[in-house]
């Protein structure tokens, strides 16, 4: 019996090992959470305005005239697959595989953002684009904007047909959706206004030439910033997921421990009972 009392009192040491690190990596990611989703608010704000901007000289403009509105004949497709560089986040690398599996086809190229990611498809059948395996934040800001650069390039060049950024999208601190958003070409959504026209100068077409790679730029970064906030959503919910289990499982050894000493002790005092009668 004091065998089994043994081997209770290592399987709680070992429980009670993963219970400690869960909680400090449950601590640690709700702090990431706060301040990430933080990031993700201001920018939004940014990003509202830069919409009304762009809205407006949308209104005015003649949007074919622009290559970014044009349909390139390209046979294939780019897309940016956006996964954790880190573990331990749950579903959340899994739900954007499952989107990236249904869309990319083996004619098209893809840019993979991600330790995770880049071991998924380290055997696609799809081509890998090199020269982003660095990435690992957002706040790496000259890799962010090197990729938004060979976006653009190779959209102007009429190498792809379309680009397109597979992310996931935050709801809330519990509901998180992989999402596969259009990045080009643009559709010009923007509503017709009354009204006398807006001075533009120097004129719409410089206008829009300029403007749409840094909105395309902002769209980019929102999606890596949304990105990273679901990342540590993920993670801070599977890590009080596991917190909960552990703590589940350790009352329950406590109470196994609790009887097996019980009956460990009943079974010396019935042997020495036994031994002293012998006597």
């Amino acid at each position: 019996m004091s065998q089994a009392v043994t081997k209770i009192k290592s399987r709680i040491k070992s429980v009670s090992g993963a219970y400690k690190v869960t909680s400090a990596m449950k601590l640690v990611s709700t702090v990431k959470l706060k301040q990430w989703r933080n990031k993700m608010i201001a920018h939004k704000e940014y990003t509202s305005e830069i919409d009304d901007i762009v809205d407006l000289l949308f209104s005015y403009c003649n949007s074919s005239s622009s290559p970014f509105f044009q349909i390139n004949k390209a046979n294939k497709k780019l897309y940016l697959v956006i996964s954790s560089t880190l573990g331990l986040c749950g579903s959340y690398n899994n739900n954007i595989f499952k989107v990236s599996d249904a869309e990319i086809t083996e004619e098209d190229d893809a840019i993979i953002l991600g330790g995770k990611g880049i071991t998924h498809y380290k055997n696609g059948d799809f081509t890998s684009i090199e020269g982003f395996e660095e990435y690992s934040s957002v706040e790496d800001k000259e890799l962010v904007e090197k990729i938004s650069k060979y976006i653009l390039n190779e959209y102007i060049k009429g190498t792809y047909s379309e680009i397109h950024i597979i992310y996931s999208e935050y709801k809330n601190s519990l509901v998180f959706l992989a999402r596969d958003y259009q990045l080009l070409p643009l559709t010009n959504n923007a509503k017709e206004r009354k009204g006398y026209p807006p001075l533009m100068e120097p004129d719409s077409k410089t206008l829009v030439e300029q403007i749409v790679p840094f909105y395309l730029r902002s769209v980019i970064y929102s999606k890596l910033l949304e990105s990273a906030v679901c990342e540590q959503g993920a993670r801070s919910n599977a890590m009080e997921n596991a917190t909960n289990n552990a703590k589940e499982l350790l009352d329950g050894l406590k109470i196994e421990f609790n009887k097996a000493r019980q009956a460990a002790i009943t079974q010396e005092i019935i042997e020495i009972v036994a031994a002293a009668k012998a006597i």
